[in-house]
């Protein structure tokens, strides 16, 4: 006798059957420790840079450089916040702000070093937490978070470069 469709697995299975509310509900309690330690990383980090500079960062960093317009699209304000942003962190050395070649009328922003760094040592901090906690899973739960995680991944960028309804985090 087969089980009825939108029921899930036992949880000693790694298989659910449906991606309904109950998978969502229980990936987002299931998460929560890793959003929480990302939280305290990102708090860490405050002392030094202040979450929306961080942010800014790292779309510049994905972005590979950019103009102020890309950094407001990409960060989901209007470019007069954009310019802002980039005055703080160009004041800061985590930027350099410079006339677009393409366009002079345009500005184009690039990390520094700096800004670099401090990309890395959040990510350095970030790592060291998880290192912290996977320590005390199995090695089959780590792959199996791993597995799932690089999948996640994987489906996010799909989700966000389609951007049809704005960026998957929005509401």
């Amino acid at each position: 006798m087969g089980e009825p469709a939108g029921d899930t697995v036992p949880s000693g299975s790694s298989r659910v059957r449906d991606a309904g509310p109950l998978f969502a509900d229980r990936l987002e309690h299931a998460l929560r420790g890793l959003l929480e330690l990302s939280v305290g990383v990102l708090s860490a980090m405050e002392e030094n840079v202040s979450p929306s500079h961080l942010r800014a960062l790292q779309s510049l960093d994905h972005l590979g450089g950019a103009k102020v317009t890309a950094l407001g699209e990409a960060l989901g304000v209007p470019p007069s916040t954009a310019s802002r942003i980039s005055d703080r962190l160009t004041a800061a050395g985590l930027i350099t702000r410079e006339v677009a070649p393409d366009n002079r009328r345009a500005t184009l922003l690039e990390l520094t070093a700096a800004g670099r760094s401090i990309l890395a040592d959040l990510a350095g901090a970030r790592a060291r937490a998880l290192e912290r906690v996977t320590e005390a899973m199995s090695s089959e739960e780590r792959d199996a978070l791993l597995l799932g995680a690089e999948g996640f991944a994987r489906a996010y960028d799909a989700v966000a470069e389609a951007g049809d309804d704005g960026p998957p985090g929005a509401p």
